[in-house]
């Protein structure tokens, strides 16, 4: 059978290799190449997940609407429940935003370079893709950006903050000036990150109704293999999404470990102030090194650019140690998630010793 134009015609997004699934012994792999948390969620989730297993009705499907678990969302972003859904991933709101608010040839904007899961999801139902790009230095040239979408009028503007694969943390203040600005376009900022930096548009949303933001569990909650977030917007924008949305989409474990990890703060905030601080450190060890450049970073990962970045790869990936390669779209810069000190420490040991060896 023949697809149809949009797929046939769609570059996919670029996942990172399936080597490491391969492995005999994950337990020995150091991963850092998609930006999950490296340590495990909280134990109370472990706990309330086998609880799970002995008293649930697993035959049934999952609860439709989990009071409980808007609840807990509502408890931690201070807004009503009716401003919030649940989505299995934040990647998937994004294809929902994307169907609900877009038609086949209409326009978005991409901040660029970034995340190239929403430009996929764009492409392949027909959507036109225009690519904003940032300065030299990664930032965002914010007059630049009014007269662009002056001039384009484009339908939805996608912007991660902090971005992705970058780090950089675009100015709030100007961000809200634009989105306040430019009323007739949505605005998707992707917050997958904002554990690490704790600045956020949120303030606008009882204000406005052309943005939406999406947050997720995989990063800072370590819930990666659960694949669930939420968006926030205004009741109405909600309303549209439920619309399409499939009510049995996020599986009763993931409701429960979103519930529980969220009830269990501290253990989060304690890790992200432990990768923070091992973010720190690590870029003052490459730093020392010749021939590295690292970027600022206000995320769970570094950006690093290398002349040899390949041999990087390698040498690493021999060790166990699995960063991701973006030189396909970056030339010779690959991307290091951020653990904690001591995992940390020894990545920037390595390539020490891959310096003194090469």
């Amino acid at each position: 059978m023949t697809p149809n134009k949009y797929i046939t015609a769609l570059k996919p997004y670029r996942p990172i290799p399936h080597s490491i699934w391969n492995m005999k012994n994950l337990n020995q792999v150091l991963k850092l190449d998609w930006n999950e948390s490296t340590i495990p969620p909280s134990p109370k989730v472990f706990a309330a997940l086998q609880n799970a297993l002995t008293k649930s009705n697993l035959h049934w499907y999952p609860n439709t609407h989990n009071i409980e678990l808007l609840e807990q969302i509502s408890l931690y972003t201070q807004l009503p429940q009716e401003c919030i859904e649940v989505f299995a991933s934040s990647d998937c709101a994004h294809e929902f935003i994307l169907q609900v608010f877009a038609m086949p040839q209409d326009t978005i904007c991409i901040i660029a370079p970034t995340y190239d899961n929403f430009r996929a999801r764009a492409e392949g139902i027909g959507l036109k893709t225009l690519f904003f790009q940032t300065q030299d230095d990664y930032m965002l040239d914010f007059d630049a950006l009014d007269s662009f979408l002056c001039i384009n009028k484009p339908k939805i503007v996608y912007l991660c903050n902090p971005n992705n694969p970058t780090g950089t943390l675009h100015d709030i203040n100007a961000l809200t000036h634009i989105i306040t600005k430019h009323k007739h376009i949505l605005f998707v900022i992707d917050e997958a990150y904002y554990e690490f930096c704790k600045q956020s548009v949120i303030a606008l949303l009882p204000h406005t109704h052309n943005l939406i933001i999406t947050r997720t569990f995989s990063k800072a909650f370590g819930l990666a293999s659960f694949r669930i977030g939420y968006c926030l917007s205004s009741k109405t924008n909600i309303d549209s999404l439920n619309k399409l949305k499939n009510p049995k989409s996020i599986t009763h474990f993931s409701q429960i470990a979103a519930h529980v990890a969220l009830q269990d703060i501290d253990y989060m905030t304690k890790y992200v102030d432990e990768v923070t601080l091992a973010r720190e450190q690590f870029t003052k060890n490459l730093r020392l090194l010749s021939d590295f450049k690292i970027y600022p970073s206000q995320a769970n990962f570094v950006l690093v650019k290398y002349p040899y970045i390949h041999k990087i790869l390698d040498f690493l990936q021999l060790r166990q140690i699995f960063i991701r390669d973006y030189s396909h779209i970056l030339p010779n810069h690959c991307r290091i998630s951020i653990g904690t000190r001591e995992q940390m420490d020894y990545v920037a040991q390595t390539l020490k010793e891959y310096q003194c060896n090469k």
